[in-house]
């Protein structure tokens, strides 16, 4: 009997980062499977052929992805070349739904069955496409509990399969050990400085992040600032950002999580280091900041009309938040223990500060990195609801995992 084949489109690290996870399982479980697709080093490493890197298509911001038409265009070709020549069995869209839901179409016009792993976010904005997916998908694997009810809802067979994240990152339980293995001075307090993974968010945040610790060390000049690397790719222009700034600030290669860990607060941008804190137990101020033209079209355009009113840039804040609602959870922890964390821009109770655009400033960022300094109740209630959350992400034990949902999907 021939071995299946699947493609894969993971169009952004962390797709690479789930999908690489899945493919590894799949190939324990069937070691002739022939994976193929675009995606990263990851799913390199994990035994899949890459057509295309998702560097290529990746973008952030409106005003940076007219460069990559060519790139975006040619990927999108050859992904249509292989649905319609045949010989797949399976397409896996890996989140990035703006590629992946044409391709979606396309497999169902030339009889490939779709398994869409890591739900668009149709719960933050654009809730109409849910209707769309479920005519274009067969089956739907989701890393966030309170997406299961939302696609079954629509006639979807779906499964909450956890997140691979919280497999991935233990309980650090003793953290003297941990900066032991990691060389991290153990006398002296630790700050993690997390600008994020591609170029326009290093130079958007770091010089942001630098002014805030250089603020911080006034008070407290016994600090030691670390840095989690994204790729040794990244060192050139982060220490070009670092030589601007009286601050020292060391960089490392270990994984974020791990040295987030070892950190008693941190600044981190938004994306998937902010559910990296969450899980590794680290108070920590999540801030963003886009390009002018962007933001207000994001905040003035886009989220009054199709995004959702509740809805944030923290994922520790989307659980939060979903789990307020039913009366539990880390705000209400947090409330409980006297402490109340407001988003600036709609005025509701949040689990994690979230600094947007110009409330990204130095100021506002180091006032909440001397309170997370100061303020032992407010740095312990939010551990609690770390706690909290990481159970939130736990996959059901008798749930598939993602590998099991497609090897079913491959029996038909």
């Amino acid at each position: 009997m021939k071995e299946p084949s699947i493609l894969i489109l993971a169009g952004e690290a962390s797709g690479d980062y789930h999908a690489a996870a899945m493919v590894k399982d799949l190939k324990q479980i069937c070691p002739g499977i022939r994976v193929s697709g675009i995606g990263g080093d990851k799913l390199a490493q994990a035994g899949m052929e890459l057509f295309h890197h998702y560097r290529e298509i990746n973008t952030i911001g409106l005003n940076l992805g007219i460069g990559k038409i060519r790139s975006i265009a040619a990927a999108y070709r050859k992904m249509k070349f292989e649905l319609r020549k045949g010989g797949h069995q399976l397409f896996i869209p890996v989140d990035f739904p703006d590629l992946n839901l044409r391709l979606c179409h396309l497999a169902g016009d030339s009889d490939v069955r779709v398994c869409y792993y890591i739900s668009p976010q149709v719960w933050a904005w654009r809730k109409g496409r849910i209707r769309k997916i479920a005519r274009r998908v067969d089956r739907m694997m989701t890393i966030f509990p309170f997406e299961e009810e939302m696609y079954r809802a629509s006639g979807l067979k779906v499964d909450f399969v956890g997140h691979t994240m919280e497999r991935d990152i233990p309980l650090f339980q003793d953290k003297n050990l941990l900066r032991r293995e990691l060389g991290i001075d153990l006398s002296r307090p630790a700050i993690a400085l997390v600008p994020g993974s591609r170029p326009a968010e290093i130079h958007r945040m770091l010089p942001v992040m630098c002014e805030a610790a250089g603020i911080y060390s006034r008070e407290y000049p016994d600090t030691q600032f670390l840095l989690p690397l994204a790729g040794p790719h990244l060192a050139d222009m982060v220490r070009e950002v670092l030589a601007h700034y009286d601050i020292q600030v060391t960089l490392h290669a270990t994984e974020a999580a791990r040295l987030m860990a070892a950190c008693d607060s941190g600044l981190v941008t938004s994306g998937t280091a902010t559910l990296q804190a969450a899980l590794a137990g680290m108070p920590h101020v999540v801030a963003y900041k886009l390009d002018r033209f962007s933001w207000i079209l994001a905040r003035k355009i886009l989220k009054p009309l199709v995004m959702d009113e509740d809805i944030h840039v923290a994922i520790a804040n989307v659980l939060a938040i979903k789990s307020e609602k039913h009366g539990g959870g880390p705000i209400i922890e947090l409330i409980n223990s006297g402490f109340r964390v407001v988003c600036k821009e709609c005025g509701r109770p949040l689990f994690v500060p979230e600094l947007l655009q110009d409330q990204a400033s130095p100021e506002n960022l180091a006032e909440w990195l001397l309170r997370f300094r100061s303020e032992e109740g407010l740095r312990a209630a939010m551990i609690r609801g770390f706690e909290q959350l990481r159970s939130m992400l736990k996959p059901p034990q008798d749930g598939l995992t993602p590998a099991a949902v497609v090897m079913d999907c491959l029996k038909g």
